[in-house]
């Protein structure tokens, strides 16, 4: 029998953060959305009912998910041997790289993001198609010699009444929003390849890094210098932006255009920026091998996790 808890995040890069190093080991979870935390194991976030099944004829409904399944059997390879080796080179790049680009598109949020955008494309279309009944009603003419179906029997009116009620909800198929992500997949992996990495590595002085259920972090490098209208949406092509990626809880990835390339140990001051990076763009979940993480305070001061704990019942 297949699983149908498919995993957007992968059981094997969240592992990384757990306590013992392995997809049976617990990490601690703060959930700003049902403000509490808890431990479990990888198997039990990350995931989704069939968010990976296809309904295709002929098709095996698992297919992306055995897919994916089988890349992630080779991202745990590559994970290891970074982990190992301290350094990302040959094989394991193209394959983190992969992983990059697969948390960046395949995430529940941006399914929707995507799905509203495009609903959005809809909306507008439909107001200029009934802009006046003139054009309406050439429009059905129009489907009708192409073949499609159409029901006379909803007015002009009726159609135009329920347009405006915005009484519905704009839906899209699985398979489509799979396609997408596809292609969203392939156009950034040239601008991930493109960039020099520099690995961090934690200390027992610095802490563990921590990741969220939006892992894969794009940011400007000065933000101050950009117009306001673009400051929240640079893309992974630009100039002057750096991809910001935690692997485990040990080593955490750090991908410029003009930056350098090699291996840092991080400070506390260091990985609690970092963290704190990541706690600006989760959608609502954190994860951590344990509670007593550092991140930056609005001041700049270092705090503890358990401050995050504080704040959310507050």
């Amino acid at each position: 029998m297949k699983a149908r808890h498919h995993h957007y995040l992968s059981q094997c890069y969240l592992k990384g953060f757990t306590k013992g190093g392995s997809k049976k080991s617990k990490l601690t979870v703060i959930d700003f959305k049902e403000k509490k935390f808890f431990e479990t194991t990888p198997r039990n976030i990350g995931g989704i009912r069939d968010f990976n099944r296809v309904d295709i004829e002929g098709i095996d409904p698992n297919a992306v998910e055995n897919s994916y399944a089988e890349f992630e059997g080779k991202a745990a390879t590559a994970l290891k041997q970074i982990e190992e080796l301290l350094e990302i080179d040959g094989t394991n790049k193209d394959c983190i790289f992969t992983l990059i680009a697969l948390f960046a598109i395949r995430l529940p949020e941006q399914r929707e993001n995507w799905r509203q955008f495009q609903a959005q494309i809809l909306e507008k279309l439909m107001d200029l198609s009934l802009a006046t009944k003139e054009r309406w009603e050439s429009q059905i003419t129009q489907m009708k010699a192409g073949g499609y179906e159409a029901n006379d029997d909803i007015s002009y009116e009726d159609i135009k009444t329920f347009h405006k009620s915005k009484a519905y909800k704009i839906e899209f198929p699985k398979e489509h929003h799979i396609r997408m992500e596809m292609f969203g997949i392939n156009a950034i992996l040239p601008y991930l390849q493109g960039r020099n990495w520099l690995l961090i590595q934690s200390t027992e002085e610095s802490g563990p890094f921590i990741t969220t259920d939006n892992p894969v972090n794009l940011s400007w490098n000065e933000p101050e210098k950009i117009p306001p209208i673009y400051r929240e949406s640079p893309g992974f092509g630009q100039k002057s932006t750096q991809v910001y990626f935690p692997l485990s809880k040990n080593i955490a990835l750090l991908g410029e255009f003009e930056g350098k390339k090699g291996l840092v140990r991080g400070n506390k001051q260091l990985v609690a920026m970092l963290n704190s990076k990541m706690l600006m763009f989760m959608f609502k979940q954190i994860y951590a091998p344990k509670i007593d993480f550092y991140f930056l305070g609005h001041n700049g001061s270092i705090l503890n996790g358990r401050r995050i704990l504080k704040d959310i019942n507050a």
